[in-house]
């Protein structure tokens, strides 16, 4: 009896080592979040960008040299619209877009922009993102069990092998 529960134990050990062999590297893995990772830093940008034009307001010439910096927008508006398919919610430091298009392929999209710098993005708000992405369906079963804990470790990682840095708000790709 004492023996069947030590082979139940080793049993469950053997499945917690194959899952973590998923995580494993996996250079095309990477290249792919790293590529969401970019889309949605750009992604952020524009929006910002466009909520700046649709509410008429124009960047103060100290933020010229920082077109990532977006901390002067105020929403005065509280339906705002984006080209008629994101919603916009600014909030504090971060701004909450959300695709609302009927018929559009990234309905249902999150991109939570930090305003003080839309290339900044929190681990949080990045791991929404890949669960409401069309374009990031295949890396969602990576998340789902321990989805923060899992995102916060490969973004430490990818800080480890110079490919981040850690910033306040969250983590910002570097040059390499």
């Amino acid at each position: 009896m004492r023996r069947k529960g030590i082979d139940q134990s080793l049993a469950q050990f053997t499945t917690s080592t194959e899952e973590d062999q998923e995580w494993e590297y996996s250079r095309e893995r990477d290249m792919a979040i790293l590529g969401l990772w970019d889309e949605y830093t750009l992604s952020a940008q524009r929006l910002c960008e466009q909520m700046a034009t649709e509410t008429h307001q124009i960047r103060p010439s100290e933020y010229d040299p920082f077109p990532t910096q977006f901390e002067w927008l105020k929403q005065e508006e509280t339906d705002l619209i984006i080209d008629g398919i994101w919603s916009a919610d600014l909030h504090g430091d971060h701004c909450l877009f959300m695709n609302i298009g009927e018929h559009h392929p990234e309905r249902h999209t999150s991109i939570e922009a930090c305003i003080y710098d839309t290339q900044v993005i929190d681990e949080g708000f990045f791991l929404k993102y890949l669960n409401t992405s069309p374009k990031a369906t295949a890396y969602v079963p990576l998340f789902r069990k321990n989805g923060y804990a899992t995102m916060c470790g490969l973004l430490d990682r990818y800080v480890r092998e110079g490919i981040m840095e850690r910033v306040p708000n969250g983590f910002k790709r570097t040059d390499r």
